[in-house]
């Protein structure tokens, strides 16, 4: 089952049509179920580098204005103007790509720089931020001291930021979700549950189009 809700039933080449409908049959609540979930899960954007595309950033919507003419990639207030000497998609797609990274590893450093006090008077040691692009995470903490976080952060709602690498710090000291984990996510974020569920209730960004 893929996100369009399509349902496909691959079966033995001997399988006969009886077989393989009485099998589908079979699963028929499973499938309702798994349907009814899917319908609740939010929807991707879809993220199109093209004149008055609207794009996510830090929890609002800013408007892609290409221009050509000497580079330069400024956010006017609700409107990124871009401007480049070629248009061309993939000229586009590098320029956003890197003032994005550009825009991610400033704010991520100041969400690590505001958490980070705390586990330092704990003994930590601040680990080494890296923006990467996550298709199923995002953030990871690694035992090499490196603190991993997605760029697609970046066009989420501050809060979420926060919830993301107060999470990620706690795993300095827990590296489990256990109950100690947890204790210590509430010294650290009293709310993190509440942004936690918000950030699940997002919709993911796509990069390019379905």
């Amino acid at each position: 089952m893929d996100r369009e809700r399509r349902v496909e039933v691959r079966a033995p080449l001997k399988a006969s049509d009886r077989d393989i409908a009485d099998f589908v049959r079979s699963r028929d609540d499973w499938l309702r179920r798994t349907l009814a979930r899917m319908a609740e899960e939010p929807q991707p954007i879809y993220l199109r580098n093209v004149q008055g595309a609207r794009h996510p950033y830090r929890g609002r919507v800013i408007v892609l204005h290409l221009e050509t003419g000497s580079r330069r990639i400024v956010l006017d207030d609700d409107r990124l103007r871009v401007r480049l000497p070629d248009l061309a998609p993939e000229k586009i797609s590098r320029a956003l790509d890197r003032w994005y990274r550009e825009r991610a590893r400033e704010h991520f450093e100041t969400a690590i720089d505001r958490h980070f006090p705390f586990f330092a008077e704990r003994g930590h040691r601040r680990p080494v931020l890296r923006v990467k692009r996550m298709k199923s995470r995002w953030g990871s903490l690694s035992q090499r001291g490196y603190i991993n976080l997605s760029l697609s952060l970046v066009q989420l709602p501050p809060v979420c930021l926060d919830y993301v690498v107060a999470h990620e710090l706690c795993h300095l000291e827990q590296m489990n979700h256990g109950p100690r984990f947890h204790a210590l996510m509430d010294r650290v974020m009293p709310d993190w549950r509440a942004r936690s569920r918000l950030l699940n209730r997002l919709p993911p960004v796509v990069p390019g189009t379905p």
